[in-house]
């Protein structure tokens, strides 16, 4: 016979834990069924003690003798008898792996992005416009963006470098005075071309953007990028009024991580200012007019009315 559990004023989340490791305790050679509390007899009652219906549950259980596991404290409290005290450790312990398990990949993901250099290089206020020497193992650019360009030894190393930009362990280091005369070499890209592409190759790894409202402070130079309509897409919705990420996508039909991917290379690339109450008017730079660029946003009905 399987041991009947029950459980009462858990959240979603400990629910699903909890009917999780129920059938984990197979592993354990125990056979049991997790339901929620219906006022019948069982072997074991889960609940949380911090929630009204579930210190309810507890008394009642309490009242009928029933062997209780407080699964809300920091230190579960387990109230049995000899035959479930095995199941309730179990359990416990099935609980608490969970739980470790759940933390540990969210501090991952929390690592992982704080690492992402795309990310730093969005948020961290030290690095806005700021020539920054990028290095990654025997990989080296410089992204400068006061120039909007970025420079490395070969071609070669621009691309794997823009495959990479997103990923973590960049050490981006400010360019000194007297460093400046000794470039990584002289082969150059442009740099909000450079940061979109690599943000947009590693779109579904990107956290997503912040739901604040963001602007265009200057026309990004998207030449070598040229490719990503949808960075286009969402630099003519730009263009047009402030917005949020959400709001960018909706108009555009995109999935927010495409959004999300172009919002933080433009953050990186220093051309996104935050909240603001009027749209930014701004004009292409000088001989674009006639560029492709131009054309395309033409072509796909991105030009300003």
């Amino acid at each position: 016979m399987p041991f009947e559990l029950r459980y009462a004023g858990l959240d979603p989340v400990m629910e699903q834990r909890f009917r999780l490791a129920t059938r984990a305790l197979a592993a354990h050679r125990m056979d049991a069924r997790a339901a929620e509390w219906d006022g019948t007899r069982c072997d074991v009652v889960a609940i949380d003690p911090n929630d009204a219906y579930g210190r309810r549950v507890l008394d009642i259980a309490r009242r009928r003798g029933t062997p209780a596991l407080e699964i809300g404290l920091a230190t579960p409290i387990v109230e049995s008898g000899a035959t479930v005290a095995r199941l309730t450790r179990a359990l416990h312990e099935l609980l608490l792996g969970a739980s470790r398990g759940e933390a540990a990949a969210v501090e991952a993901q929390r690592r992982s992005a704080t690492a992402n250099a795309v990310v730093r290089l969005a948020t961290d206020p030290s690095f806005a416009g700021v020539d920054l020497e990028a290095r990654l193992q025997d990989l080296v650019v410089w992204l400068l963006p006061q120039s909007g360009r970025v420079i490395g030894a070969t071609m070669s190393d621009l691309l794997r470098a823009r495959e990479k930009i997103a990923q973590a362990d960049w050490s981006l280091v400010p360019i000194g005075g007297r460093q400046r005369a000794k470039p990584p070499g002289d082969v150059a890209t442009s740099l909000d071309a450079f940061l979109l592409q690599g943000a947009w190759l590693a779109r579904t790894q990107l956290p997503p953007f912040p739901q604040h409202v963001v602007a265009l402070r200057d026309w990004p130079d998207l030449g070598s990028a040229s490719e990503l309509v949808e960075a286009l897409a969402v630099v003519g919705v730009l263009q047009r009024a402030p917005a949020t990420a959400a709001e960018i996508a909706r108009r555009c039909n995109l999935p927010d991580a495409d959004v999300g991917a172009c919002l933080w290379a433009l953050r990186a690339a220093g051309l996104l200012s935050g909240h603001v109450a009027a749209p930014v008017q701004f004009t292409a730079p000088p001989g674009r007019a006639g560029g492709l660029i131009a054309r395309l946003a033409a072509h796909f009905g991105l030009t300003r009315p």
